[in-house]
């Protein structure tokens, strides 16, 4: 085995050249280029850590300073005006409310412009001992009860300390932002500093794009800050902020490792911040870290594709020698191209050439032989061609007797015959016509109805079609003579039996996702056997050849929408027989494929 598979090696003249160039000039590239490639990716990836770690610094001490802000504005609470105002509380009477609620934020104004707080304050909410919210401004769609959650609670029990909670998207009515509608909160207990009443608690909103505001400037790439909950507070991409992320519980405190995110390999850098106990998360795709090392690779391969173009120049000098009888083969299949099949040639060697030129010769003989064979095909296929046409005419001729037997039971004032006759015209050319093969479900139930006047025309009016399909549904896509196959085995397997008087009815509606069509009948029903076996069929787990009507219509529809739609049958002896269609609600766009 070994030693045959060193022969084909040995006789491939284009193996040799390649081989023997290849070690020459690959086996030092690939070494010199893979200690490059990864030393470089060392020194990128230590340097991509000490980078983020300078980067997550100057973010805290920003963030730092940007919550001692908020700090100094939520202690306007500690002024003797605002503890006076809340250990007096909030006045019964309306104007009285009015004028207390505009003293008290009055002096939290004041305050802002006396310590030259920088941040956008969006809200302050004063959270009185027994619930009750008293806002700056009345911003909220509906009062939401801080005083009952559990962040809320939380902040309560540090005792005047600041909590910062969030990102929370408020129910406003101006929205906070139109990048993104989240907004963080800054709460602490409000000591009493005059007396012992428990005066409560402040709430502080800010819009997370005023903190988006201030690290945009820092120009922080892939950087995301996460609360204790994995909450997405920060992020360069807008439509982030406020969401969950599932990989936020892989990082531990702070830490600097690879892990895969989203499909694609990260360099994860993370560090905690006590001030509002986030965590700051850097993601560095390897494709970036790799990037200066792509360039050592990329001058390597310059290099070794300049090597290859010199072994190559000197490759042809030594190859042309061997290209001659290539070249005859070249020549012979131009003559096999123009139509002359009786062409061999001699097999003068066991390598490439010698190789083609035996297959060469081999296919000669086969297009010789399947000339005949396709000649003979062509025939067979003009003759089914003929076949084709002439079984088109039989149903037309059919169609055009109907339609003179129509007129002459008008001309002898036969009505019933003339209806009748009419209407399985009508049927027969809907059948027939090569048109679209999805029409409106208005057409298809015209085609029922018909159906069904000439039954009740046959059985003396023993049963009734109720139909009841909303008027915005008649116009909905549905495939050709689906419908009607239905009511037929309803008609000749259920009210044909029936002593009493039988009814079928077609109801349409629409649920979440689909269009619903149910056809159901009074008849006797379906016995448990047989249901089991004609729904077997339906879902393709067992053939069914009594029942074919059911399944090509099955077949039809989801060749049309998808597996998920289709029909289904239920049944039950004594109360009759229900076929459900389950049809895509959405606007129909053609054949799945």
């Amino acid at each position: 085995m070994i030693r045959s598979r060193i022969a084909r090696f040995k006789s491939s003249l284009q193996n040799k050249l390649l081989f023997s160039y290849s070690l020459v000039i690959m086996i030092p590239l690939l070494i010199l280029g893979s200690i490059l490639y990864v030393s470089t990716i060392s020194m990128t990836q230590t340097q991509t850590k000490e980078n983020r770690l300078l980067e997550m610094q100057l973010l805290s001490e920003q963030l730092q300073e940007y919550f001692n802000s908020l700090e100094l504005y939520s202690r306007a609470i500690y002024t003797g005006e605002i503890q006076q105002l809340l250990n007096n509380g909030l006045p019964g009477d309306i104007i009285e409310q009015t004028r207390w609620k505009s003293s008290l934020f009055q002096q939290f104004s004041e305050w802002y412009g006396y310590m030259g707080i920088r941040a956008d304050i969006h809200n302050v909410t004063i959270v009185t001992s027994n619930g009750t919210m008293i806002q700056r401004d009345p911003l909220y769609v509906r009062e939401e009860n801080f005083a009952e959650e559990l962040w809320y609670r939380e902040a309560l029990k540090l005792n005047g300390k600041v909590y910062v909670a969030g990102p929370f998207e408020r129910s406003y009515l101006l929205p906070t932002s139109k990048a993104s509608p989240y907004v963080f909160s800054v709460v602490r207990k409000i000591n009493n500093t005059t007396g012992r009443s428990d005066l409560g608690g402040i709430v502080i909103d800010v819009s997370v794009m005023d903190i988006y505001r201030l690290l945009n400037e820092l120009k922080l790439q892939d950087m995301i800050i996460l609360n204790a909950d994995n909450q997405i507070v920060y992020s360069s991409a807008i439509d982030k902020i406020g969401q969950q992320w599932a990989d936020g519980e892989k990082i531990k405190g702070s830490t600097s490792t690879w892990m895969d995110i989203d499909g694609q390999r990260m360099l994860v850098s993370s560090t905690y911040s006590d001030a509002t106990g986030w965590r700051f998360v850097s993601l560095d795709p390897l494709s970036s870290i790799q990037s200066n090392s792509n360039k050592y690779r990329n001058l390597t391969i310059g290099i070794g594709l300049l090597a290859l173009i010199i072994a190559l120049i000197i490759s042809t000098f030594v190859s042309r020698r061997i290209t001659k009888p290539i070249r005859t083969l070249q020549q012979k299949m131009k003559k096999v191209q123009n139509g002359d099949f009786n062409i061999q040639l001699d097999v003068q060697s066991t390598d490439e050439v010698g190789q083609l030129t035996q297959s060469f010769n081999r296919m000669t003989e086969e297009i010789h032989t399947l000339v005949n064979h396709v000649y003979k095909s062509d025939i067979i296929q003009k003759e089914a061609q003929l076949k084709a046409l002439h079984s088109q005419i039989n149903p037309h001729f059919l169609y055009n007797t109907l339609d003179s037997i129509n007129a002459i039971a008008v001309i002898e004032e036969v009505p019933v015959l003339a209806q009748m006759t009419k209407m399985l015209s009508d049927m027969f050319r809907y059948s027939i016509s090569t048109g679209e093969q999805i029409v409106p479900l208005q057409e298809e139930l015209k085609q029922v109805v018909r159906y069904v006047e000439i039954q009740q025309i046959r059985y003396d009016d023993k049963f009734k079609l109720v139909v009841n399909i909303p008027d915005h549904l008649l116009s909905y896509p549905i495939p050709k003579l689906t419908l009607q196959p239905i009511v037929e085995n309803a008609i000749y397997h259920g009210l044909e039996m029936l002593p009493g008087e039988g009814q079928i009815q077609i109801t349409g509606y629409e649920s979440s996702s689909h269009m619903i069509l149910e056809v159901s009948d009074n008849g006797p029903g379906i016995p448990a056997p047989t249901l089991l076996s004609i729904q077997n069929n339906l879902q393709g787990k067992a053939p069914d050849t009594e029942h074919i009507g059911l399944a090509n219509v099955q077949e039809r529809i989801q060749l049309h929408f998808g597996p998920d739609c289709g029909i289904t049958l239920q049944s039950k002896l004594g109360e009759g027989t229900t076929v459900t269609y389950k049809l895509p609600l959405a606007d129909y766009k053609g054949p799945v494929i």
